[in-house]
């Protein structure tokens, strides 16, 4: 783990940064998560990225308890980065505005943080809502990995956005979000961080994550470039360029069964077999593909 670094115990104080595009359904949920926290952050500040529904109404109810941004229309990225930039707090916080905390959510990860001294900390989930056929907790289908986890990152993204704890001053070396993505930043971000610095974990759900019908996520055709786009930056950083032939061409695989998969649950089959594609093409000798590629011929996806 060779130029992996931790960070040093500082204070406990947290910035709390929601963006909220015509939020008007969850965002007082959101909100209120926050606000009901055991070890209460040092400000909450909402950016409300134009906003055409109820949203800037709801937000004026919560008065000076939290802070409001309000701004044209600039996407999530933009909006994550404006509300980091705002803030003051030496953790900052992301939630989104769909999403919801556990009251100990904050006081578990600042106590993981001191102990492990890592730059990020996350936690496990409960998936909420219209979450098909996912299991209510989600690390009973996906890996919790911590410390050098730029590899396992690589592979998939295991780190939900609504649980991340991260010290502000290595966000602000990576210079935040990148605002070129309209999809996956979050992932291009964790990547970023993680080829310099430990990831620690909470293994215990402490945030929910609403599954419903607006969500970017389940958009295949949206997501799937930007994740390869994400992977191929990853695996042309200096620590990428380290990584050996045959596990280069597992991470391509990996991509493209993921976004396959994705597609093949929206019922998007012509896509499904495209991505299946590239993943052969990348990997050709992947049984895992195979055996995807099976289940979704038969009707099993």
């Amino acid at each position: 783990m060779a130029g992996i670094t931790g960070v040093d115990s500082v204070d406990g104080s947290v910035s709390v940064v929601i963006p909220v595009y015509n939020g008007a359904e969850f965002i007082a949920d959101a909100v209120d998560s926050v606000l009901a926290q055991t070890a209460p952050p040092l400000e909450t500040i909402i950016v409300n990225d134009g906003s055409t529904d109820g949203t800037a109404r709801i937000l004026a109810a919560f008065g000076d308890r939290v802070t409001v941004i309000t701004q044209s229309n600039k996407g999530v990225p933009a909006t994550r980065n404006v509300g980091a930039r705002a803030s003051r707090g030496r953790w900052l916080a992301f939630l989104d505005a769909d999403d919801t905390w556990t009251p100990v959510k904050l006081e578990r990860q600042l106590a993981r943080g001191r102990e492990s001294g890592a730059a990020l900390v996350y936690t496990d989930r409960f998936n909420i809502g219209s979450r098909g056929d996912l299991p209510a907790v989600q690390s009973e289908i996906q890996g919790q990995y911590e410390g050098d986890v730029f590899e396992n990152l690589l592979l998939a993204n295991h780190i939900t956005l609504s649980s991340v704890l991260v010290r502000r001053d290595v966000l602000d070396g990576l210079k935040g979000f990148n605002e070129q993505l309209r999809a996956a930043e979050d992932w291009d971000l964790w990547i970023r961080l993680a080829e310099h610095h430990r990831v620690a974990v909470c293994r215990e759900p402490l945030v929910s994550y609403r599954f419903h019908g607006a969500m970017l996520t389940r958009d295949p055709r949206r997501m799937r470039e930007p994740r390869w786009r994400v992977v191929r930056s990853g695996l042309a950083s200096p620590r990428g360029r380290r990584i050996p032939a045959a596990r280069r061409r597992q991470i391509m695989a990996a991509t493209g069964r993921s976004n396959a998969w994705d597609a093949a649950r929206g019922r998007s089959r012509r896509l499904a077999l495209v991505e299946y594609g590239r993943a052969i093409a990348a990997s050709p000798l992947e049984p895992a593909t195979y055996k995807d590629l099976l289940r979704m011929l038969v009707g099993r996806i």
